[in-house]
């Protein structure tokens, strides 16, 4: 549950982040915390598969931003989505407890076998990522909506059973493509500014 909190708060972070630089720093909490809630279950070759994507990722964000004072004020936007996210995830969690076959006994700290904390951590990621993309009005903060929405993808396949590793290859090389893109709009975006 610890770990939830933490994936939310780095969450409301970055999307309440006004430089870009700092939303990258952000986004890479995001997927660090996300991915040690799934905790065990995870294999080693996962794990580095997940971390040096989301650390590529925050990179070339962090180089598209070429200064400390690019990014986009969020404004009414953060709370819009911040608002329909947590709507979203309670309405899940109270679904997802019901469906649960098992018993959930939820701990502050440590591995949940019923694995209801990571199906919430992975719809709050999907949720927040949907909404901050119906809400963003430029590139930084839809390349932020779309990289959330394959941290928790990447958290969802987690849960699947048999081998991942192919997936987990799939969606990370998917998530560095997704920056790249959004770096070359968010590029594109401030030259248009600046001209």
């Amino acid at each position: 549950m610890l770990l939830l909190g933490l994936v939310a708060t780095a969450t409301l972070a970055a999307n309440g982040a006004r430089r870009l630089r700092f939303m990258a720093v952000a986004f890479l909490g995001v997927s660090l915390a996300a991915h040690l809630i799934a905790g065990p279950a995870t294999s080693l070759a996962q794990l580095s598969v997940n971390a040096t994507a989301a650390l590529t990722s925050a990179a070339v964000l962090f180089v598209a931003a070429r200064d400390g004072r690019y990014g986009e004020d969020p404004g009414w936007r953060l709370w819009l989505s911040t608002v329909v996210a947590a709507a979203s995830t309670a309405t899940a969690f109270a679904f997802l407890r019901t469906v649960a076959t098992a018993d959930v006994q939820i701990v502050l700290l440590g591995e949940d076998p019923s694995g209801i904390t990571q199906e919430v951590a992975a719809f709050w990621l999907l949720s927040s990522g949907i909404a901050i993309l119906l809400t963003a009005r430029g590139a930084v903060r839809g390349s932020l909506g779309a990289l959330l929405m394959l941290s928790g993808a990447q958290l969802f396949v987690g849960l699947a059973p048999g081998p991942q590793l192919a997936f987990t290859l799939l969606l990370s090389w998917l998530e560095v493509v997704v920056a790249l893109a959004g770096a070359f709009l968010i590029v594109n975006e401030r030259a248009l500014r600046e001209t």
